[in-house]
């Protein structure tokens, strides 16, 4: 797959989010990370292992506080079944994971059963995806972690320069060559997340590390086109997917795609001098809160009936008469040219980008008081979905 990286777009895009997200300004006001709303655990060795516990839950499309909510009830309840050492000592299975899980899930159930649209089966419930999965991983990791690095996850990061070299010492696919482990239910995204939350909490030095490339960074880098796929053809439907994503410009997110650009974000990140600890957590929030209240990234009949460029330009469609745009509060509005649904990605496992129609009504900004227009973007987070 040739992948393309336009590096003075990443550098016009990049520098801004960093300058706002360290002014806390707009969009990135107040914000506070899911992984700081925790009361971690006070011990390094057990907040390390918590985290990476937790992380193991970060996959599919989940809204990433759900999962937390189990994680920090099970701890509350068996810490224990953080230890590595621990599980293998007492030669724990994952079916008493799946247990652990399913003697609280009625707590946490009654918890947010006032949470509208929520279902025992839904979004919010980790085991909604594959939780045989999740529990398995629990306990091949834990007796990985004692065999290799004597039940301390911190080892693996000991002396290495950047993040590649640490996932080298844990990459399941390239160890299995040599009849090795390594790390079960967890790639380059979902390592990159859990490097750089021991960063964040200054468990680990600060190393060169790459962007967790999951759907909303790559909404946002393919739609200002810091990449782009030059030998890209329209695509073809095969019998599962929906007539309407004939001839549309999408692609397969595979693992070559996110570890290509997952690389080249470790280097020019590290190349420019700018933190990756700060464009992480800026284009997650950027996809979250304005790119998925776009009208274009909106669709219907789970992600089957698009709205293209074309039906608005003709109008066929119209836009909604209480849109408010979220585009004319994003810093990096003028650099963007494309919107990336959300459904074709976590219904049909496409990445589907298409072209950004400018909305022509009333904007958020112009005319208001700042203090508005922050009320209306605290309205726009509080209907993101994912």
């Amino acid at each position: 797959m040739n992948i393309v990286f336009d590096e003075k777009q990443a550098l016009s895009v990049f520098r801004i989010l960093n300058r706002e997200w360290q002014a806390e300004r707009g969009v990135f006001e107040n914000i506070v990370l899911p992984q700081d709303r925790l009361k971690l655990p006070g011990d390094k060795r057990q907040m390390v292992n918590f985290l990476f516990y937790s992380a193991l839950f970060m996959r599919g499309g989940i809204i990433s506080e759900d999962p937390f909510r189990w994680v920090v009830a099970l701890f509350d309840e068996r810490p224990e079944y953080y230890d590595p050492n621990f599980i293998v000592e007492h030669s724990l299975a994952p079916d008493d994971i799946r247990d652990a899980f399913l003697s609280i899930t009625s707590k946490i159930l009654a918890q947010n059963s006032s949470v509208k649209g929520r279902k025992e089966n839904g979004s919010g419930n980790p085991f909604a995806y594959k939780i045989e999965q999740h529990t398995k991983a629990w306990i091949a990791n834990s007796k990985f972690f004692v065999k290799d690095f004597g039940g301390d996850i911190l080892n693996i990061f000991k002396d290495v320069e950047d993040f590649e070299e640490a996932f080298a010492r844990v990459n399941r696919k390239d160890r299995w060559k040599y009849d090795g482990q390594g790390i079960m239910g967890m790639r380059r995204k979902i390592f990159s997340l859990f490097t750089i939350w021991l960063q964040e909490k200054n468990l680990i030095p600060r190393f060169p590390t790459p962007i967790p490339v999951d759907f909303h960074a790559l909404r946002v880098l393919w739609g200002t086109r810091i990449f782009h796929l030059p030998d890209l053809t329209p695509f073809k439907i095969n019998g599962r997917h929906p007539k309407s994503y004939e001839g549309k410009t999408a692609i397969q997110t595979r693992e070559p795609l996110i570890d290509t650009v997952t690389k080249w974000s470790q280097v020019f990140l590290f190349k420019s001098q700018i933190s990756h600890l700060v464009i992480n957590p800026a284009l997650w929030v950027l996809s979250r809160d304005l790119c998925a209240n776009h009208f274009q990234n909106g669709t219907l009949a789970e992600g089957t009936i698009l709205r293209e460029p074309e039906q608005i330009r003709s109008g066929q469609l119209a836009w909604s008469k209480k849109y408010k745009d979220p585009c004319s509060i994003c810093p990096i509005e003028q650099l963007c040219s494309g919107v990336v649904p959300a459904a074709p990605y976590y219904i049909w496992g496409l990445l589907m980008r298409m072209e950004r129609v400018p909305y022509p009504g009333q904007t958020i900004l112009p005319g208001m008081e700042e203090a508005e227009a922050i009320c209306k973007l605290k309205k726009l987070r509080r209907r993101t979905k994912k």
